[in-house]
This record gives C-alpha cells, sequence and structure tokens, in this order.
C-alpha cells in the first residue's frame, strides 16, 4: 500500500493484471462518516463493524465493475493506467477508447454484466438464507439480511449504470449503437448532449433525495463535455500531419547551462519550454514550471540537467497529428522535436496543438483538447 501523493490524494492497494488499484482518500472520510453516525445512533461496536464491511463489501463490487471494462477493454488492445475508487463510485483510465463501436459496446456493457453474475451468485445464497422480504424500505442491515442488502446494491449498480447518462455506462452503450449507424462524432454529440439532460436531472434530484446525485450529476455533466471535446479533436486530427505544424524557429539550450539563464529566456522568447541538446543531441526538455519552480527555491545557478525530463519521444514529419497528440499525453510533455532523417527539423507543441484545433472548430462552440485518459465511471 503506498500514498501516491498530496495532489492525487490516492492509496495504492496493489496491482491486478498489470492495472493499478488505487482507492482515493475521500473514501476513507466516508467510511469514518458511516461509523460515526452509526455510533451515534446508539449502536452497538457489531453494527457499526457491520456497517463498516458492508461498504467494504459493496466497493469490492465496484471493483469488480471496473476490472470488467478494464480487462475486456485488453481483449481489443486497449490498455488502463489504473482504477480508482471514489465515494461516488470507481474509475477505469483507459488509455483510449476502443475505436469500432462494437468493440466499444462490449467494454462499456462488461461493467454491469460483471454485476449481474454476482447478483445470479448472490440470490440463491440470499433466498436460503435470509428470504426476500415483503417491505424492503423498512429492512435494516443486520447479519441476517447483509447477503439481502448486497444483491439489493448490484442491482441498483446495473440499473444505473445502464441509465444513458454519457459518460456512465449506459451512454457509451448508447454512443456505441448510434455509432454503428452514423458517424462517431455525431453519434458522441448525441450521446453528450443526453448525457448533460441527465447530469442536470441528477442535481435536481439531488437536492430532494441524496446529495450524494449532484456530485455525480457533476461529474457527468462535464465528462460529457470532455468526452465531446477528446472525439472532436480526434475527428479535427485525422489525416493531417505533423509536417503541417512544425514550428522550425527552436531555441534550444544546453544541459549545463544554469537555471537562471533558462530563466531569461523564458522572459525574452515567445516559447514558454524548452529542447535541451548537447553536442547535437536531443538530452531532455526542460518546462515552465520547473524553471519557475527551481528560480523560486532559489537554484538559479544550478544547471539546467538535475532539472530537465530527459525521457523525450521523437515525432517524424509524417507522423499524423493524432499520433503526435497522443505521444505528448503520454509523456506528459508540452513540445515533442520533429526529426527527419536524423535531424531536428523544428518541434511541435501542445500550443500548436490546441491553435490548430480552434481554428478548425471556430464558431462551433467547441473547446479546445484538454483530455488526458478515457475515464470509465462505474
Amino acid at each position: 500500500m503506498k500514498f501516491d501523493s498530496i495532489m492525487g490524494g490516492s492509496i495504492t492497494l496493489g496491482y491486478i493484471k498489470g492495472i493499478k488499484v488505487a482507492v482515493h482518500w475521500s473514501f476513507f472520510i466516508l467510511l469514518a462518516w458511516i461509523a460515526g453516525s452509526k455510533a451515534m445512533d446508539q449502536g452497538a461496536l457489531s453494527d457499526v463493524i457491520l456497517e463498516v464491511v458492508f461498504v467494504c463489501v459493496i466497493f469490492c463490487c465496484v471493483l469488480l465493475h471496473e476490472l470488467g471494462h478494464a480487462l475486456t477493454a485488453a481483449r481489443y488492445g486497449v490498455r488502463t493506467r489504473d482504477i480508482t475508487l471514489l465515494p461516488i463510485g470507481g474509475v477505469a483510465s483507459l488509455e483510449k477508447m476502443p475505436e469500432k463501436p462494437i468493440h466499444e459496446f462490449f467494454v462499456a456493457i462488461a461493467g454491469p454484466m460483471v454485476n449481474v453474475v454476482i447478483l445470479a451468485i448472490l440470490i440463491p445464497f440470499t433466498l436460503y438464507f435470509s428470504g426476500w422480504p415483503k417491505e424492503l424500505s423498512s429492512l435494516n442491515l443486520d447479519s441476517e439480511s447483509f447477503l439481502l442488502h448486497v444483491s439489493l446494491v448490484n442491482l441498483m449498480l446495473v440499473v444505473f449504470n445502464l441509465i444513458p447518462a454519457f459518460p456512465m455506462d449506459g451512454g457509451r452503450v448508447l454512443r456505441s449503437l448510434l455509432a454503428m449507424r452514423m458517424g462517431r462524432l455525431k453519434a458522441t454529440r448525441i450521446a453528450s448532449v443526453t448525457g448533460q439532460f441527465f447530469a442536470v436531472a441528477f442535481v435536481i434530484f439531488g437536492f430532494f433525495a441524496n446529495p450524494m446525485l449532484i456530485l455525480i450529476g457533476v461529474f457527468v455533466f462535464m465528462g460529457a463535455q470532455a468526452e465531446w471535446r477528446t472525439v472532436a479533436q480526434d475527428e479535427a486530427f485525422q489525416d493531417v500531419r505533423v509536417q503541417q505544424l512544425i514550428n522550425a524557429h527552436v531555441r534550444v539550450l544546453h544541459p549545463g547551462q544554469p537555471i537562471r539563464e533558462a530563466a531569461d529566456a523564458l522572459l525574452q522568447d515567445y516559447a514558454t519550454d524548452f529542447l535541451v541538446t548537447e553536442d547535437g543531441q536531443i538530452c531532455g526538455v526542460i518546462t515552465r514550471d520547473e524553471i519557475i519552480r527551481a528560480f523560486s527555491d532559489g537554484m538559479m545557478e544550478r544547471p539546467l540537467r538535475e532539472f530537465m525530463k530527459m525521457d523525450v519521444p521523437r515525432l517524424s514529419p509524417n507522423d499524423g497529428l493524432s499520433t503526435a497528440w497522443s505521444v505528448m499525453r503520454t509523456s506528459g510533455l508540452p513540445l515533442l522535436p520533429v526529426l527527419d532523417n536524423g535531424r531536428l527539423a523544428g518541434i511541435i507543441t501542445a500550443e500548436n496543438l490546441a491553435e490548430y484545433f480552434a481554428l478548425r472548430y471556430a464558431g462551433q462552440r467547441v473547446d479546445a483538447p484538454v483530455s488526458r485518459n478515457a475515464k470509465y465511471k462505474g
């Protein structure tokens, strides 16, 4: 178990099939709140423990749900970076979405189907140990009704996730079905608008029923917008080559130069990030954030090599913009060098891509690409 970062706020639990499984710190606040609420209701220690165990079991079901997405995606060559458990559910970070609609359909439906399988396994045991009560609303959680409650929550997970609120599972199923009959961009637009409609409904209903729906509604609304931008970006970048956006006027720095000189370049040059080379060979990239951080820490005379990012992918002029954007977001670098027959032809930056995208969709109310990973909310 490892705490990833204060900013990321997640604790790594381990790896399953190479997929990192983490839990957000807010999950433990949820557990504490549930335990505290039960204790304040004068519940016995055994009741408090049962409530906490119940929540943990439900989140195990959520984890299996997300693994359903991830392992199905792996069958189509799509890698999942990590799965993070949150108080509102789970999120599987896929590196990209399957391109074929039928593949996306199977990836999307896999999560709810995992809960259907769990439900099918639990129902016989539930009927045997506790039976099926006539009044579910007044049923309290206890050791006898434990399996029944787990079964009911899995049923709710199936029904809720199949609501066509893009980018939830049901929304992805809707998009994949629409994409089989129309273009992916148009299908995404329809699914995105549908998802935003449900998101607003979640928020409104959440004010009267469950505040958690408000958080889910906000998540869905923002997710639907981000998914639309991502697909629009892919459409804009299709069949466009890196050579059309190469910036040939490149100011390079030397790894032995002090940070002070990089700060001067930052103030004097139009660029905000710089390529670092030595004897004509690419050594790394020094970013604006690293320059400012080093400068603010009083390290003005320290060499660039101590701060630059050294694992720098290379592009070819004939690479597509989609490839460039994919490599850029995977590497986390704001610029990439473009080599033509082994020689530096120039660079391409995230700003170049964002400006091209904005011009391509000028007047169509589509924001510049910002999405880093495909997310599955389950």
